[in-house]
């Protein structure tokens, strides 16, 4: 029996001049996910799986153009290939798919604040390092040729405002 059921019974049997506290206690003691209709239901399970594919996706061509294999992203270790590929990973999923610091850390054993440390890493490579910049590009670019176009367009206004930031500087300081 679904949730709607089990609340048009309980509708049922409650005299109308309490329905309006009916409504309230309802909204008290449901959790919020048990209040959705099954139609929302099933696009969030959608949505859900759309973000695990994307997730699966990004991996796997990250690990790729990085030369490395998926499955040593989940090891504890600090070399530098695996560590980068994490971050580049944190930099991108972050903004695609608004996900909390906490459970893109949870998804490899980490906390927020290595995931903070990651994104703030990558921004500075990607500031300073043409050719780390370039290898976050190609894994932009593969995802959109396979049909996620949201990190090519995130990496793109991400740059645009780096080189706006780089005039602001310049400005001020021929300005002095």
């Amino acid at each position: 029996m679904t949730n709607e059921q089990i609340r048009q019974e309980l509708i049922d049997m409650i005299p109308f001049r309490h329905m309006e506290r009916f409504e309230t206690l309802w909204l008290m003691l449901t959790p919020r996910y048990e209040r959705l209709t099954t139609e929302q239901i099933k696009i969030q399970q959608e949505l859900e799986n759309e973000r695990e594919m994307f997730w699966s996706a990004l991996e796997d061509v990250t690990c790729s153009v990085l030369g490395i294999e998926s499955q040593k992203l989940y090891m504890v270790t600090r070399k530098r290939e695996i560590v980068n590929a994490r971050q580049i990973i944190f930099f991108i999923v972050r903004p695609c798919y608004l996900l909390s610091l906490d459970s893109i850390g949870k998804h490899y054993g980490k906390d927020h604040a290595t995931v903070i440390h990651g994104i703030r890493q990558v921004a500075g490579h990607i500031e300073t390092d043409r050719e780390f910049r370039a290898t976050v590009e190609r894994v932009c670019f593969i995802l959109e040729e396979m049909g996620y176009a949201k990190p090519m367009k995130f990496f793109t206004k991400f740059v645009e405002h780096l080189e706006h930031q780089k005039e602001i500087k310049l400005k001020k300081q021929l300005k002095k």
